[in-house]
């Protein structure tokens, strides 16, 4: 009975805790901010040859961990014809790639990477700018990122 009792207490306080918190006027809403950044994402600036912006790696997921490599950019030379977006496994391999992006201003590219064995739970981004021959005006990457599942 005693717990019982103990029980219905803490409900009781509980919920007028939560209506307190409503009636001074804090919403889950107005806690929320204006843009989404994902809780594992490290992104690298850069500033070189032309090419301004970030290299960015997220990782998301709470089962098996999906890798995002993306690039956001704010300049680059009149010579850039494309860019390339890679996931990279540590060891340096891409294991997954977004080709032929054209160059523009803002996100470019997702390439996305389901992690299993390949990237042995780390990874980072590549972002490679090219000109029309095919010639790397640019190639930057990204902090790398680890899974909580990594055993490393």
């Amino acid at each position: 009975m005693r717990i019982r009792n103990a029980i219905s207490a803490a409900v009781v306080v509980a919920s007028a805790a939560a209506g307190m918190i409503t009636a001074s006027g804090g919403t889950a809403q107005a806690q929320t901010p204006a843009v989404w950044v994902p809780p594992f994402q490290k992104c690298t600036p850069f500033d070189q040859n032309g090419f301004k912006g970030d290299v960015c790696v997220n990782r998301i997921g709470w089962g098996p961990q999906e890798f995002l490599g993306l690039g956001d950019i704010q300049a680059f030379p009149g010579n850039c014809a494309k860019f390339r977006v890679d996931v990279v496994d540590p060891d340096g391999t891409a294991v997954h790639s977004v080709d032929n992006i054209p160059c523009a201003t803002g996100s470019v590219g997702t390439a996305r990477y389901l992690a299993e064995l390949h990237v042995n739970g780390r990874a980072y981004a590549r972002l490679v700018g090219f000109d029309s021959a095919g010639n790397t005006l640019l190639s930057v990457n990204s902090e790398i990122i680890v899974s909580p599942y990594d055993n490393h």
